[in-house]
């Protein structure tokens, strides 16, 4: 619009931002430029600046900005304990945006249905083992890939079966 006199930026929520440790505001003659420092999902939204000229004339313009969650395993226990033929629930909490695909493997193997009728992958990613037994131990990976960016991780949970076989009662002669 020419020469303004006020450059403002709004937020998602339409309040008027102010620079602070988190979001920085460089403005020059007639250019403006928002920083966002360690931005979070909740950042993501529609930001509009705004100019005003001298004689109160304004123009404004928006950028959407979009957040994307890196692949992240949040405190992933190893090893997971159980106890034999219980239903175990092997925990893989790990978060990503978009929604990343869990694969898991056991001994170099993917884990389907077809060959495993007693696991199952749940919705939260968990891998749910029905009857576990001692022939059951060992290291199982949960692979996690979010396709679009390239992106792929994973992580290995050891696995224990507690109370397999009781102890027989000692008869004292």
């Amino acid at each position: 619009i020419g020469e303004p006199v006020r450059l403002e930026w709004f937020n998602p929520l339409g309040e008027r931002i102010v620079s602070s440790k988190r979001m920085t505001l460089q403005t020059e003659s007639f250019r403006s430029r928002l920083i966002i420092y360690n931005a979070i999902i909740e950042d993501a939204g529609i930001y509009r600046c705004q100019a005003t000229d001298a004689s109160g004339h304004t123009e404004e313009a928006s950028v959407v900005l979009e957040i994307y969650q890196k692949l992240t395993f949040r405190d992933v226990k190893s090893p997971q304990e159980f106890r034999h033929s219980e239903t175990a629930e092997v925990v893989c909490d790990v978060i990503s945006s978009p929604v990343p695909v869990v694969v898991w493997y056991y001994q170099d193997n993917e884990i389907t249905k077809e060959y495993h009728r007693r696991f199952r992958v749940l919705p939260n990613n968990n891998l749910q083992i029905h009857q576990i037994t001692k022939a059951d131990e060992g290291v199982y990976r949960c692979e996690a890939s979010v396709e679009a960016r390239g992106e792929i991780n994973f992580v290995d949970i050891a696995v224990v079966v507690n109370g397999a076989h009781r102890c027989p009662r000692l008869k004292v002669q």
